[in-house]
């Protein structure tokens, strides 16, 4: 097993197309703030923590955002965040971390599912409640 993970910088929604490692299978967070968040985790503006292994990061973001910005489904996430922050919420002050996972298999898989479910732990036990366009 070999491979370096960690999360990326904060982006700008709209510059997700340009997020290292986005072609590979990780984690992400989304984010809800008018300026860049300055943390990653237990961060109070994240509104959504996932995960993908059976694509690439990028085809999941892009999920996300068809289904936050249409009314086409396909990310359960994305249909939470247009029913119930759309309204709100300028695209503008969405952003996004990812953390791209390579270790081979069965290590990549294995990993990302317990990196999830491991910040959405902690998130529920700082906040006591999900991100926002999180089911349990």
């Amino acid at each position: 097993m070999s491979g370096e993970v960690g999360f990326s910088e904060w982006h700008p929604w709209s510059d997700r197309g340009e997020l290292p490692g986005k072609h590979l299978p990780g984690v992400y967070f989304i984010a809800r703030s008018k300026h860049k968040p300055d943390t990653h985790r237990n961060c109070d503006a994240t509104i959504y923590i996932g995960e993908t292994t059976g694509q690439s990061l990028a085809d999941r973001l892009r999920q996300f955002n068809v289904s936050a910005f249409s009314e086409r489904a396909g990310h359960s996430g994305g249909n939470t965040f247009r029913l119930t922050l759309l309204e709100t919420t300028p695209a503008e002050h969405i952003w996004v971390s990812t953390c791209p996972v390579s270790m081979g298999m069965p290590y990549t898989t294995a990993y990302i599912k317990h990196l999830e479910r491991k910040l959405l732990w902690e998130y529920v036990c700082t906040w006591g409640r999900y991100p926002a366009c999180n089911h349990s």
